[in-house]
């Protein structure tokens, strides 16, 4: 009877325990979200960031003030994009682009090698029908020619000014640095966070208001509203007919924002270790998936 006594009481604090524990997060992720809520601009002003990518021959890892723009580690030697900087512009002033370019093939860059770059401005991201109000060319580059130089990568970090009617402050008020912990903690932490993740989206019960809530910030930098909001979740869960969970492994961690952000990639590609695929079709789903720990709480949140 006294084993009995004892165990159900350990049982029963173990799931206060767990239960305040969940309570202490789920009110540290309403503080972060609340941030974003009833965002009031600085001013009337809509601006956008695009750069526009195109290599030959080289893989590279782009990044915006140490936040992913883009990489690529695919398998075809060509490919062309345009991607959006405004999810990683927090605030006006200079932004700091770094941009690193490795070998398509062995261990040095090509003579083929090639990458070009061209930053656009539009006025007015609220317009899609008049092309944004126009584009103004900010800024253009290419990669110089390697020529014989045996060159094992090739780096190069530069700045812009960009003026947004907003300020993102919540990894600077919030986010823990990492590379201030044990590393082995980080990465155990990160694979159960990321575990977890995986089956809500298996078994289709993902946090509707918690999504909503954490994609607000977003749709502040994209000056969008409920419609985009409600498109993006529905997205986020409810994955197509036919699409088979692929195992999480043969992973690597990636740390960004001054190792306080981090995310689990595909080792051999470099996409989001969270990914779906359809034996029939060959189609694919991606989830990226970035988190940040509290420094004051210790909890994991979504970026």
């Amino acid at each position: 009877m006294k084993i009995l006594i004892i165990l159900t009481t350990t049982l029963l604090v173990a799931n206060v325990t767990y239960s305040q524990k969940l309570d202490n997060m789920n009110s540290a992720d309403i503080e972060i979200t609340n941030h974003y809520k009833n965002h009031k601009y600085s001013n009337k002003k809509r601006p956008g960031y695009f750069l526009q990518i195109n290599n030959q021959n080289c893989y590279y890892d782009i990044r915006l003030n140490d936040l992913n723009v883009n990489n690529y580690f695919r398998e075809h030697p060509a490919y062309s994009v345009r991607k959006p900087l405004n999810l990683r512009i927090l605030k006006s002033g200079e932004q700091k682009i770094s941009i690193k370019i490795f070998p398509f093939i062995g261990e040095e860059l090509s003579e083929k090698a090639s990458l070009q770059l061209r930053l656009l401005y539009y006025k007015d991201m609220t317009d899609p029908d008049h092309d944004y109000g126009g584009s103004t060319i900010l800024w253009e580059w290419e990669m110089p020619k390697v020529s014989d130089l045996k060159l094992p990568l090739f780096a190069l970090e530069t700045e812009f000014d960009a003026k947004v009617p907003y300020i993102i402050e919540t990894l600077d008020l919030y986010a823990q640095d990492l590379s201030e912990l044990e590393e082995e903690d980080v990465i155990k932490e990160v694979i159960e966070h990321f575990t977890v993740k995986r089956q809500t989206i298996i078994d289709k019960t993902q946090d509707r208001d918690h999504l909503e809530r954490h994609i607000k910030r977003g749709l502040v930098q994209l000056y969008k509203g409920k419609e985009l909001s409600d498109k993006t979740i529905d997205g986020m869960i409810n994955i197509k007919e036919g699409m088979e969970p692929q195992p999480l492994e043969d992973f690597e961690i990636k740390y960004y924002y001054n190792n306080k952000v981090v995310t689990l990639v595909r080792r051999s590609d470099k996409q989001p270790a969270i990914w779906f695929k359809n034996p029939n079709t060959g189609a694919m789903f991606k989830q990226p998936y970035y988190i940040f720990k509290n420094k004051k709480t210790g909890t994991w949140h979504m970026w």
